[in-house]
């Protein structure tokens, strides 16, 4: 399964879990009389009107743009971020020491600082990236419930022009 397909699954799902999102089923009534033949040939030219008007089809699967890239990870994620820090931060800790025991003192607060900025910089990134890949599936959603409520409008004003009553 390739990355769009995973992401067309995952806003699918957030489309059937989301209460915005669910189309309320309309209840038609022939209020002129028609016959049941009648009534199923209207709803299905409304369809197809009503899918054309908004550019919409409920009977379509829904689709979905391509989600945002995400960045490589160095490898290793987190730890790496932080071995990089801890190795670098001792270099500049040891550099900086006068004396032996200041090389030595330099070098564990170099690391440590280095390790812990190294990790943060790496969580930063990966909270930065799930906050785009939530924006993008909130936004995917919003589309489609826009673009069903279009549809349910223009569905609506076909049947009632029609002669039926819509609620």
């Amino acid at each position: 399964m390739n990355m769009k397909q995973i992401a067309i699954y995952a806003v699918a799902t957030l489309l059937l879990l989301s209460g915005s999102a669910l189309a309320q089923e309309m209840v038609i009534y022939p209020s002129q009389g028609q016959s049941n033949e009648q009534m199923e040939q209207d709803k299905f030219q409304c369809y197809t009107w009503s899918k054309n008007q908004s550019g919409f089809d409920p009977m379509a699967l829904p689709t979905t743009s391509e989600p945002p890239p995400a960045k490589e990870a160095p490898k290793g994620g987190v730890a790496s971020g932080a071995v990089r820090g801890t190795l670098l931060g001792g270099a500049v800790g040891a550099i900086a020491g006068n004396s032996k025991s200041d090389t030595r003192t330099g070098l564990k607060a170099g690391a440590a600082t280095g390790a812990l900025v190294g990790g943060m910089r790496r969580n930063d990134q990966v909270r930065q990236e799930e906050q785009q890949r939530k924006n993008w599936e909130q936004q995917q959603v919003n589309q489609y419930a826009q673009g069903r409520t279009s549809y349910n409008r223009a569905y609506a004003a076909c049947m009632e022009g029609r002669g039926y009553s819509v609620r």
